[in-house]
């Protein structure tokens, strides 16, 4: 009987070993066991905030401190701000895929509005970059405005 047993398991061990050789199997073995390995660094760090910035990078960090100018300010909850395509960010040389208007506001309570839609003449702020900063204006002009948004939607609206 235990002969029997032996001989089990050491066929299923055979098995076993031989499913995790294909290439398909080992790669998800591997990111299975990541999540073994990135729990206690997670159980570390429960806080909100550092969670996000973990797992959205740069697309929740700079969408975060672009609303934070306008917390400062105590202007947030009244504010739409107009968002330049991903596009213009990679031309002036920051990695920024900005996210959708309704992603944004889960980011950070803040209304955005893209160049493709027809409410985008009503923002009163925008978003720009120079000398390599991102830069928040404030509408002064409505000719203005409209250029802008001729510009940004000729870069073209990605997801």
């Amino acid at each position: 009987m235990h002969k029997k047993k032996l001989i089990l398991f050491i066929i299923s061990l055979v098995f076993i070993i031989g499913f995790f050789q294909l290439p398909q199997n080992r790669t998800w073995l591997k990111t299975v066991l990541s999540y073994g390995r990135d729990f206690q660094n997670q159980q570390n760090h429960l806080d909100r905030e550092t969670r996000m910035r973990r797992r959205f990078g740069n697309d929740y960090t700079f969408s975060k401190d672009i609303a934070t100018s306008f917390d400062r300010k105590g202007i947030k909850d009244k504010v739409l701000v107009l968002m330049p395509p991903t596009t213009y960010f990679t031309k002036m040389g920051i990695k920024y895929h900005v996210p959708e208007p309704a992603v944004f506001y889960y980011y950070t309570g803040l209304k955005t509005i893209w160049a493709n839609s027809r409410e985008a003449i009503n923002a009163g702020w925008y978003v720009r970059v120079s000398a390599g900063k991102i830069i928040i204006d404030s509408v002064a002009d409505k000719k203005d405005l409209q250029d802008t948004i001729v510009a940004f939607q000729k870069m073209g609206i990605s997801l």
